[in-house]
């Protein structure tokens, strides 16, 4: 039962008092009642792409976020330097890891990105091969997400020859520790130039096998073979159950369809010749925001500091691909994979970032 002052507080209310069908009071207690409410996180979200400065070559502390299709970009300074990544990846949760060491390091070490505080960090190390290392050995790394679980998978190689073997593992969140799984098979070498996650299932790409592996059994299997007489590249993106891989030069992609187990060829004759004011760095990504596919090509200019960039999107009921129009702001972002990801950023704090970068540019 209410008590006395609690029916008179109830019925002063303006809903109560006024007259019952007035929206107007409606309208007017609601805007006064909401006005001052600051947005909750997640309320300003946007999918966006997220690019680092150089990575390849040395450290870096600023990232670069961007969504063509509405031509925002967005660069921000990290809280810290963050060494050269070798690996990047997007989880379930909206979560950015990073693998950072620099190419003959033993080891390389886990991060995750906090959004809030703008800081990479540190979570475990891990060592790249078994056993002690060799100092003419260098590495490629992968990193990726299945059925709620980091995967981690090394390939151990030799200068100027082929992968020599491979060593994956499972990261474990809650005992911040990494496990061992079972190992794929090679028959063809172990040249690993693409590893996605697509449904519930890594797949492992080489110059002449697909294998999948199934972290529900901990179990790999051998897939249809690539179309041979192919250049692949290690430049891939997932769009439903299809996996895309760019391949000769960046000039054709490759279609594998998981469900179906069969690949098919996708012309994509975007790349015009090189001119002698542009030349190619041999650098491209692949990433897909809102649901289309992309792929940004990066070229060396000889006439101005930094990268010229060209964007295409597939058009996938066409079948066609279309230029976009790309406004990167000047730099040396770094667009070859494994440093290019897609993420859900919180644009208040991008921008408070970015704004904070600028009073410091300019006291």
């Amino acid at each position: 039962l209410m008590t006395s002052a609690e029916t008179t507080a109830i019925l002063e209310h303006p809903l109560v008092r006024e007259d019952p069908g007035s929206l107007q009071v409606t309208k007017d207690v609601v805007q006064r009642g909401t006005s001052n409410l600051t947005t909750r996180y997640g309320m300003d979200k946007q999918e966006m792409v997220l690019l680092f400065t150089n990575i390849t070559s040395s450290r870096t502390k600023e990232m670069l976020c961007m969504n063509p299709r509405i031509g925002k970009y967005i660069s921000s300074d990290c809280s810290e330097t963050v060494p050269r990544v070798t690996a990047v990846t997007v989880t379930s949760d909206n979560n950015v890891y990073i693998l950072t060491g620099e190419e003959d390091d033993s080891e390389v070490s886990l991060k995750v990105y906090n959004h809030a505080g703008n800081v990479w960090e540190h979570l475990t190390s891990v060592p790249r091969c078994k056993g002690k290392p060799d100092i003419k050995m260098s590495y490629s790394d992968f990193l990726e997400e299945a059925c709620g679980h980091l995967y981690y998978l090394c390939v151990v190689c030799r200068p100027n020859t082929p992968g020599l073997f491979t060593w994956m593992r499972k990261y474990s969140q809650n005992s911040n520790q990494w496990q061992e799984c079972s190992q794929p098979e090679f028959s063809g070498g172990c040249d690993v130039k693409m590893v996605e996650s697509c449904g519930s299932h890594l797949y492992i790409l080489t110059a002449t096998e697909m294998h999948r592996y199934d972290p529900s059994n901990d179990r790999w299997c051998t897939l249809a073979p690539p179309i041979a007489k192919k250049r692949h590249s290690s430049r891939a993106a997932v769009v439903g159950s299809e996996i895309f891989c760019i391949i000769n030069q960046y000039a054709d992609m490759l279609v594998y369809d998981t469900a179906s187990d069969s690949w098919r060829e996708l012309e994509a004759k975007w790349l015009s010749k090189p001119t002698p004011a542009r030349r190619c760095t041999n650098q491209a990504c692949t990433f897909v925001v809102e649901s289309q596919l992309h792929v940004l090509l990066c070229f060396r200019t000889i006439e101005k500091l930094g990268y010229e960039c060209q964007m295409y999107v597939y058009d996938k009921s066409e079948g066609i691909w279309r230029e976009r129009e790309v406004d990167m702001p000047r730099g040396y972002w770094d667009c070859s994979d494994p440093g290019c990801c897609v993420v859900r950023m919180n644009l208040a704090y991008l921008h408070a970032k970015s704004a904070d970068r600028l009073s410091r540019a300019n006291p």
